[in-house]
């Protein structure tokens, strides 16, 4: 058999309702020369079933079964022969165009990473909204030193902006096969499997082509396991157990004693960065920047009813012990995002959501933006309606004016 130009893996555990879409995605692209595989990690055969009903000798399946993600993921990604990785995941769906484009663009500048940006379908909460990835188009390199540094320093450097994750892009068979024969000896790892890979990629080669378009759709959210673990919800608590049940992975090289998302991501970069070195020890975590984002997450989740108290008492402890530059930044940053809520504000402002009067003004966009003007952030009920009325927009688009995307200048 051909070898494919592409390999598209969907690691995936108990989301049998999920993959056939995310199947779909990737068999229907206009860009043939893919193999897709499948890592059904499930705990029934109910992915085995879904998976059946696809006649394409382009999909392949392989059962694992009572492995952590990272492990599934890395058993996936084993089998891919194409020149180029991606890691689909099984709440994603790929545009339709999304590997042509990846490939035109490849073909013409042989780069080692391909990043693109991502849409996403609002669903934990009702009605359903999308947030579109805002872009001028076309695509540009970015220096992989360049991007470390917004990691670590800069106050809007978020690990989805500056980092090439797997399941937002295209990595080559040279730059995975440098990474395996590193000190990490593999692709994935705990505890932020996707984060460590988008970190040893900018850490093994010195620059990535990044579009500015998303090529692809985050499904859902309410099933993401990182969102879970801030709510402290049932797929977080199964994602600790897989790990080994020890909560010290997830904050030991950060000195908040506590789970939060941005916090996990730090702590597994001192975790690489001492094991790899290379760029990565050239870099330095703006501390501030740190407590600032762990802070940001702690509060959101408060908000939304999750008891934070002792989560945020040992943020406090931890900043307590830092030097009085950085508490002094982080202090008057923390205190001007929260403005100048007095008690009184306070108390309406917890009344006004206990009485879903934020709920209200979102069914009113709902219903004015979406129903009435057809808006597409809000007139959609799921993530493929979205597609389909993506797809036809660009088919006018390009009829009415065809045009040819090249490289944005910096």
């Amino acid at each position: 058999m051909k070898t494919p130009y592409f390999s598209v893996v969907i690691p995936t555990k108990n989301r049998s309702f999920l993959i056939g879409q995310a199947i779909r995605s990737v068999l229907a692209q206009s860009f043939r020369e893919t193999e897709l595989i499948i890592a059904d990690n499930d705990d029934t055969h109910a992915t085995r079933q879904v998976v059946a009903e696809f006649g394409d000798p382009r999909l392949g399946y392989i059962r694992t079964g009572h492995l952590s993600m990272p492990d599934n993921w890395e058993r996936g990604c084993q089998e891919a022969r194409g020149e180029f990785l991606v890691v689909l995941e099984d709440k994603q769906v790929l545009k339709p165009n999304a590997l042509a484009r990846v490939f035109e663009v490849a073909e013409k500048e042989q780069p080692e990473t391909i990043k693109w940006g991502c849409d996403t379908f609002e669903d934990e909460e009702w009605p359903p909204r999308l947030r579109r990835k805002k872009s001028p188009g076309g695509w540009r390199w970015r220096s992989t030193e360049e991007l470390l540094r917004s990691f670590c320093e800069d106050w809007d450097g978020l690990y989805k902006s500056t980092l090439p994750l797997p399941q937002h892009s295209a990595i080559s068979r040279g730059l995975r096969d440098r990474i395996k024969a590193g000190p990490m000896g593999r692709l994935f790892h705990p505890v932020t499997p996707d984060v460590i890979l988008g970190l040893l990629q900018l850490n093994y080669t010195d620059r990535i082509l990044e579009f500015h378009d998303a090529l692809a759709v985050l499904a859902t959210i309410r099933l993401s396991n990182g969102r879970s673990l801030t709510l402290k919800g049932a797929l977080g608590n199964q994602f600790r157990k897989e790990l080994g049940g020890n909560d010290a992975i997830f904050y030991d090289r950060v000195p908040i004693k506590a789970i939060t998302v941005p916090g996990v991501i730090y702590n597994d970069f001192f975790h690489i960065r001492a094991k790899v070195q290379g760029r990565l020890a050239t870099q330095t975590l703006r501390w501030p920047k740190y407590y600032v984002e762990c802070h940001q997450a702690l509060r959101r989740s408060q908000e939304l009813g999750v008891d934070m108290s002792r989560e945020l008492e040992a943020w406090r402890e931890a900043l307590c012990r830092e030097p009085e530059q950085v508490r002094n930044e982080v202090e008057r940053i923390v205190a001007a995002e929260s403005g100048t809520l007095t008690p009184g504000k306070a108390l309406v402002k917890k009344l006004g959501r206990q009485l879903g009067i934020p709920q209200w003004g979102r069914y009113l966009k709902w219903l004015v933006r979406g129903k009435l003007m057809r808006h597409p952030d809000w007139c959609f009920s799921n993530a493929m309606e979205y597609l389909e009325w993506e797809t036809r927009q660009n088919e006018r688009i390009k009829q009415a004016n065809p045009i040819v995307t090249g490289p944005i200048s910096h």
